[in-house]
């Protein structure tokens, strides 16, 4: 799905980012070729996503879009 969400957008994986709450999530971003914003909203999380190797990790949504603006271009 990621796959094809970005050629329906007609863009390339390094332009995009997948926000998730799981290392799936991550794994799947790292396998596309995108980056990605991992939400810890539970504890243990945090550490979870980081050791998945998510680009960024938000505890609170409201931080996405801080964390959106601060991964590379």
């Amino acid at each position: 799905l990621l796959y094809q969400a970005i050629r329906d957008r007609g863009t390339s994986p390094e332009s995009c980012v997948l926000i998730g709450d799981s290392v799936p999530d991550v794994d799947a971003a790292q396998s596309a070729g995108t980056l990605s914003i991992g939400y810890a909203n539970k504890p243990g999380k945090y550490d979870r996503l980081s050791g998945a190797g998510a680009d960024a990790i938000v505890t609170d949504m409201t931080e996405i879009a801080h964390a959106a603006r601060s991964l590379p271009q």
